[in-house]
């Protein structure tokens, strides 16, 4: 059970959970996780306030529950044919390209549920549990099977460190155009999302494709 959740013991309790988790959501759409109060949460999902209190300890308990269907989602994603890159005839910068293309419709499809996640859940890492690095296992695990598909094309000596380095530059980049363009700086906001994409990927195969300092 997520933490900060309350344990729906009958059907009825966990149909009003539900309710109130869709409400959320719609309400998501709309403004920030900040913005949004017990009530209006409650009003929007036709409960009382009481009724959110007997199954949340309080709103922050929403975020590991989000964080859930986050990852529901993602998993249900990626057995989807979108999902399942067929990389045969790629070469590697159309292999990354595939890939950051790939990545960015995910976001942009939960944009909504992850910027509650990571603007207010990581301020409460507790409530997410283990799942977190479960997430950013995967993603590492991804990087390092490209890179071992396209190894004779890679000039990064160090494999492992080049991985780390991917993971972590698609995963932030990704998140920082995607989720917070608004808190942060507006240079690329003039790029259209499919250039910003072709770019980043740009950027990922320079980096695999050069030496680097000895």
């Amino acid at each position: 059970m997520s933490q900060g959740a309350r344990k729906a013991h009958q059907k009825r309790s966990r149909e009003t959970r539900d309710k109130l988790l869709n409400a959320l959501e719609k309400l998501l759409r709309k403004k920030d996780f900040a913005e949004i109060g017990i009530a209006e949460i409650a009003s929007a999902a036709g409960v009382s306030p009481a009724s959110v209190y007997r199954r949340f300890d309080k709103k922050q308990g929403f975020i590991a529950v989000l964080f859930d269907l986050y990852l529901e989602r993602l998993k249900a994603w990626v057995s989807t044919p979108e999902a399942q890159l067929n990389l045969e005839g790629c070469d590697l910068r159309a292999a990354l390209h595939k890939i950051a293309q790939g990545g960015w419709r995910q976001l942009k499809q939960q944009d909504h549920i992850m910027r509650a996640i990571f603007l207010h859940g990581r301020q409460h890492l507790d409530l997410l549990g283990k799942d977190g690095d479960v997430f950013e296992a995967a993603l590492l695990d991804a990087m390092r099977a490209i890179i071992a598909l396209y190894q004779s094309d890679i000039v990064r000596k160090d494999h492992d460190k080049a991985a780390r380095m991917l993971a972590y530059y698609f995963n932030n980049i990704f998140l920082e155009r995607g989720l917070f363009s608004k808190q942060t700086s507006t240079w690329t906001g003039e790029i259209p999302d499919a250039d910003f994409v072709r770019e980043v990927s740009e950027f990922a195969f320079a980096y695999l494709t050069t030496a680097g300092p000895q």
